[in-house]
């Protein structure tokens, strides 16, 4: 059962010294890989992780822009627009958005739920990345078997850790909060005073987002969520995919 965020329990972790300590480890890792790194970005869904990546990328070096990939139904999910109102605001931050929109867009207005999300899958293959030399990323081991294995895995003798140099590549996938528990994560959003998701004010850090509506979002009863949020939104789905009546 998903809890909503706990403010206090988040400021008092923050006051750990065992946190306060790995804050420190991993703000010199972040300073490390920007000195490395010349041209890098960070990849931005809005979501938690890499709320706090973004921030702490920024506090250090305010020029690295961050990439948001949405999508047409993006907005009808998530009030994203909070969430980068506040980097604009705060860190003047460069943001770029890639929309692919799959939903509501003219050329796809006869897809099929199934089939513009199956196509969706290869978008992220598709964007260009010629002008940077790497990347930040939110990825943490404690989300997923998976995560764990790959962050693990991927290291390069003589970076950071958790800093890859892709092979016959002069570029750079850079995850500094890979060693990151939930709670770290909490206690810095708290602490930064980072404005987040309604999503996670409804069901916790320990919840996950996503910018697109997933096959799995759709499990997880998102659908759900946006009827209960966002009715203006959620006709707008409807209309667009009948087959969502259904499954709420």
């Amino acid at each position: 059962m998903f809890q909503s965020v706990d403010s206090e329990k988040c400021r008092l972790y923050a006051k750990l010294p065992t946190f306060q300590k790995k804050l420190s480890r991993t703000q010199e890792r972040v300073r490390e890989m920007l000195e490395i790194c010349s041209t890098p970005y960070v990849a931005f869904s809005c979501g938690k992780d890499s709320t706090v990546v973004a921030d702490m990328v920024l506090r250090i070096r305010h020029d690295v822009p961050l990439r948001f990939v949405s999508s047409g139904e993006t907005r009808i999910i998530h009030n994203v627009d909070d969430i980068m109102e506040w980097f604009r605001n705060i860190h003047d931050a460069k943001i770029e958005e890639i929309n692919f929109d799959r939903v509501f867009s003219e050329e796809w207005s006869n897809a099929s739920f199934d089939e513009q999300r199956k196509a969706g899958r290869r978008d992220i293959q598709t964007i260009d990345n010629t002008a940077y030399t790497g990347v930040f990323m939110g990825l943490r081991k404690q989300e997923s078997r998976g995560r764990q294995i790959s962050l693990n895995s991927c290291k390069t003798d003589g970076l950071p850790m958790y800093m890859y140099q892709y092979k016959n590549r002069d570029y750079f996938r850079m995850c500094p909060i890979a060693d990151w528990t939930t709670d770290d994560v909490g206690a810095y959003i708290t602490m930064y005073k980072i404005p987040v998701l309604q999503w996670y004010q409804a069901f916790g850090f320990d919840s996950r987002t996503t910018a697109r509506l997933t096959g799995d979002a759709v499990r997880q009863n998102t659908l759900l969520w946006i009827k209960t949020t966002n009715p203006e939104g959620y006709a707008k789905l409807l209309e667009r995919f009948p087959e969502f009546g259904a499954l709420t």
